[in-house]
């Protein structure tokens, strides 16, 4: 639904629990983010993978600080991307059509990564997302967010 059948997003997102965001993180998104890797991997610099093209390039980053995920976010505007921690399987997905940004793991990991309860989430995407109806996207926030959120119970 919503052309979330990518190879990506079939792959690393469909059917594991996640947060949603909306598109495009801010700072303190990224914060979160950033915190929640450092507390999967165990380390304050986490070196994690940047999967883009269909999977057919992968990349390792080492993540610093915030300000490393938030210039990944600033670049991912038109492609799909996957930030994976390999060894937890915690990620963080871009949308290609700019709809939104999913973290995708454990309970430790979403715990941090998204610290606000589901009502919140849904709450602040629709409201974030509501200004890009007008451009044509495929359906509105609302549906959009219901068909790709899946949080833990």
């Amino acid at each position: 639904m919503f052309g979330d059948d990518s190879t990506l997003f079939m792959r690393y997102v469909k059917g594991r629990g996640n947060a949603v965001y909306p598109w495009s993180l801010s700072i303190v998104d990224c914060y979160f983010m950033w915190l929640a890797f450092s507390k999967v991997s165990g380390s304050d610099r986490p070196l994690l993978s940047r999967i883009s093209d269909n999977g057919r390039q992968i990349e390792d980053v080492l993540i610093a600080d915030a300000y490393d995920i938030y210039e990944i976010d600033s670049r991912a505007a038109g492609f799909e991307v996957v930030l994976r921690h390999d060894s937890s399987g915690s990620l963080c997905y871009w949308d290609v059509h700019e709809r939104f940004v999913i973290a995708v793991g454990g309970r430790d990991f979403l715990g941090v990564a998204s610290p606000y309860p589901g009502d919140i989430e849904k709450h602040r995407y629709i409201e974030e997302m509501m200004h890009r109806e007008a451009f044509g996207f495929d359906g509105p926030p609302e549906a959009i967010y219901a068909a790709i959120s899946n949080p833990f119970s």
